[in-house]
């Protein structure tokens, strides 16, 4: 009985290694390093691999669509969130993906910025108004604005101590309002 005991203790102990190891077919190498592989789900129902190496993020390439056209997915950093965009060009009304509170969002047409100084040189593309004390709420003129380029181009410079991006994480309403 204690040998038995003994057995299953050392094959469990055996058996839950950190370590894989994993040969390769062509050059007979042995790689001994923690393995983390995850199954992504994106909000068309496609999986994605991603395998993590201790250092190195690997994501496969997408799969192709049925009409052969590969869906890629992009990761922006917004507001002080991890995004997931289809395209690095994001437009109002288009939805995007908040990676640390894992909902939907959809783009606005407006960027709220806090400045001493008036932002006057932005009104030939954007509809400033004063919210609050050095706040101002820039509204894009033309819907075909690409928000994701002014949001960097703010961001960037020194006269704005905040950037951000007016996004509505309300859920859609499928019901019409009377």
């Amino acid at each position: 009985m204690k040998k038995i005991i003994m057995l299953s203790f050392f094959m469990t102990l055996n058996g839950c290694s950190a370590d894989e190891t994993v040969k390769s077919a062509d050059t007979d190498k042995v790689l001994t390093k923690p393995v983390l592989a995850t199954l992504v789900v994106d909000d068309t129902n496609k999986s994605h691999d991603m395998i993590n190496n201790s250092d190195d993020f690997i994501k496969t390439k997408p799969e192709k669509n049925m009409n052969g056209i590969n869906s890629s997915k992009y990761t922006i950093q917004l507001n002080n969130h991890k995004f997931t965009v289809k395209d690095l060009v994001l437009k109002m009304n288009q939805s995007v993906y908040d990676m640390n509170i894992n909902s939907f969002a959809i783009v606005k047409g407006s960027i709220v910025v806090i400045s001493s100084v008036e932002p006057e040189n932005l009104a030939e593309d954007f509809d400033i108004n004063k919210i609050a004390k050095d706040t101002y709420k820039l509204t894009i003129k033309s819907s075909d604005q690409d928000l994701y380029y002014w949001y960097k181009k703010l961001s960037g410079d020194s006269q704005y101590s905040v950037v951000e991006l007016e996004l509505d994480y309300s859920p859609k309403n499928s019901l019409q309002s009377y």
